[in-house]
């Protein structure tokens, strides 16, 4: 009986030492699809807790990724008097956060060792800021717009994936995306 107890007593030492990181194959991965995983470090990192915080707290945390986009929209205007061409740019930013389904990761005695992200949720929201002129203004009434000179550009950031808590988003560190499929 003594020997089942040292021997049981050895195993979980040895468990929880190993339990408390994630696997080592285990890395922050977002892929296209909202799907991945989150290692409790990076999200520990992330919020600037200890575990004895994120496993208290795991419950109560929320995912998701907010992606940048920059269309770049350029025209150019012409004073008839003197045939000066101006040329002029706006930038539209938008920004989409989108909500992500996520489940704790354990181990079989309730360690969270990470996180389970399962795919877009449906919640979500965007935002639309102007940064310059209006599109195809010219600086005052003596100037004209010049026909088809208007041209655009789209450049699209990667997904951030942030960690929220009490309201707050906080970038966690992610591998480049992975497509699906």
């Amino acid at each position: 009986m003594h020997k089942v107890i040292v021997v049981l007593a050895a195993l979980a030492a040895a468990g929880v030492s190993i339990g408390l990181a994630a696997p080592a194959w285990a890395a922050t991965q977002l892929h296209e699809d909202g799907t991945g995983f989150v290692t409790a470090t990076d999200a520990r990192a992330a919020l600037g807790w200890d575990d004895e915080t994120l496993q208290a707290n795991a419950a109560s945390l929320e995912f998701v990724a907010e992606t940048e986009s920059v269309t770049e929209i350029s025209w150019e205007c012409v004073q008839p008097g003197t045939a000066e061409v101006l040329t002029r740019r706006t930038d539209l930013v938008i920004t989409e956060t989108r909500g992500i389904a996520s489940t704790p990761s354990t181990l079989w005695w309730r360690t969270v060792v990470g996180f389970r992200l399962e795919g877009f949720d449906g919640r979500g929201a965007s935002s639309a800021v102007p940064e310059g002129p209006a599109p195809h203004s010219c600086p005052d009434p003596s100037w004209v717009l010049v026909p088809e000179s208007s041209r655009s550009a789209e450049q699209k950031g990667e997904p951030v994936l942030a960690v929220v808590h009490a309201g707050v988003q906080h970038p966690v560190p992610v591998a480049l995306p992975v497509p699906v499929g």
